[in-house]
C-alpha cells in the first residue's frame, strides 16, 4: 500500500475561473470532508430501527498560517472574509493524480501574535455545496 507525505500537500486558492494559487507559509489545515444526519424511517410493527442518511453538512475548516500581510493570497483570504465571498479550495500533492476540492463561505478571521513564535492568522471555513469534490 502507498503511503504518502502530508508535509508535501499545498492548499490552493481559486483567484479567477480555473487558475489557482498557493497560500503561503500553511502551518495547519483542519479536517475536510462532511456528515450526514440520520432520518427515522421506522414503521410501526418494526422490530428493528431503520434509518436512512439525510442532507450533508460540510465540516468547518480551520486553516493556521504563518501571517504575511505582503502574500496577496493571504490578503485575498481576509478580503473573502470581510466580503463574504464563497471560495474554491484544492489541496494538491504532488504524488496524487487527483485534487481534493471544497467550496466554502469564511466564518471566521483572525491574528493570534505569540511571544515565542511568528505571527499567525488563521481563517474558519465552512464547506458548502457542492462539497468536496475529487477533481
Amino acid at each position: 500500500m502507498a503511503k504518502y507525505r502530508g508535509y508535501r500537500i499545498t492548499l490552493n486558492r481559486n483567484t479567477t475561473g480555473s487558475t489557482y494559487a498557493v497560500v503561503g507559509q500553511v502551518l495547519e489545515i483542519g479536517d475536510i470532508g462532511s456528515s450526514r444526519d440520520q432520518l427515522d424511517v421506522s414503521a410501526h410493527g418494526d422490530e428493528w430501527m431503520d434509518f436512512l442518511g439525510g442532507r450533508q453538512e460540510g465540516t468547518e475548516v480551520s486553516i493556521r498560517y504563518a501571517y504575511d500581510p505582503s502574500d496577496s493570497q493571504q490578503t485575498q483570504i481576509k478580503s473573502d472574509y470581510d466580503n463574504s465571498l464563497n471560495k474554491l479550495y484544492q489541496l494538491i500533492h504532488p504524488d496524487y493524480s487527483a485534487k481534493v476540492q471544497f467550496n466554502t463561505i469564511s466564518l471566521g478571521w483572525l491574528v493570534r501574535p505569540p511571544q515565542d513564535g511568528a505571527v499567525e492568522a488563521e481563517v474558519t471555513l465552512k464547506i458548502v455545496n457542492p462539497g468536496v469534490t475529487i477533481v
